[in-house]
């Protein structure tokens, strides 16, 4: 796997599926951006340091977090959907800013700085078409294959009607492609572990599907026979 820099990695994540519309305001689901971290980072952690109240009556919170063995924090007012700072928060609107805090502390490792410098808005009014587009020309295939898939029928259908008049061929044998590209490359790894569970070789699982994202094990979880899965379940433990 390629070598890259901790804030590249996370910045190139693609976040978009994760952000939520709360009135005219875009938010980062904290699970969606800590599963992302997750699944580059397994070691990494965070904890939420004791709220300050301040003589108004309003609420500071922090998060803590140590991503790659690098320990970053971040603080932010309790705030109301028009960031307005609120006197004498509840549990849940702390519990909510505390979550606000972790996703802007993540921020400050790469994942969702999009998100902060504008430019989130852009891929949110993307259709399915220019997204499959934008992931056929990334050559991600995983990523496409996860999108793709997530669609329903009909949207994938109108994937075909929606490419511009002359290009809709050369569209199809595009995504056709990426297709076989991503089911090619999940076989593969299928294959792989299947070799390893004959071999007993527990180094080579390991290594396979430790570089997988959490989506490609679930994809190649379902390619897999009733022994192979055992082979993972019984190395795991």
């Amino acid at each position: 796997m390629e070598k890259l820099n901790r804030y590249v990695r996370l910045s190139r994540k693609d976040v978009a599926p994760g952000i939520e519309r709360k009135g005219q305001l875009d938010f980062l689901s904290w699970a969606y951006a800590w599963n992302l971290v997750s699944e580059e980072y397994p070691d990494a952690n965070f904890y939420y340091a004791d709220p300050v109240f301040f003589q108004d009556g309003t609420c500071m919170v922090k998060a803590v977090c140590t991503v790659d063995g690098k320990t970053m924090e971040q603080t932010l007012p309790v705030m109301n959907h028009k960031n307005a700072a609120i006197p004498n928060p509840d549990s849940r609107a702390i519990s909510d800013s505390q979550q606000r805090a972790l996703v802007k502390c993540l921020a400050l490792y790469g994942l969702g700085i999009s998100l902060y410098m504008g430019k989130v808005k852009s891929v949110l009014d993307e259709s399915p078409f220019d997204v499959v587009s934008r992931l056929i020309d990334s050559g991600d295939h995983s990523k496409f294959h996860e999108y793709v898939t997530g669609l329903d029928e009909r949207t994938r259908t109108d994937l075909f009607n929606e490419a511009p008049a002359g290009q809709k061929t050369k569209f199809k044998d595009a995504y056709r492609g990426a297709l076989k590209h991503a089911n090619l490359f999940f076989d593969s790894v299928s294959e792989t572990v299947s070799e390893a569970r004959e071999s007993d070789d527990t180094d080579l699982l390991l290594e396979t599907i430790g570089e997988l994202t959490g989506y490609e094990k679930n994809a190649v979880w379902a390619r897999l026979g009733a022994e192979d899965q055992q082979f993972i379940q019984s190395t795991r433990k």
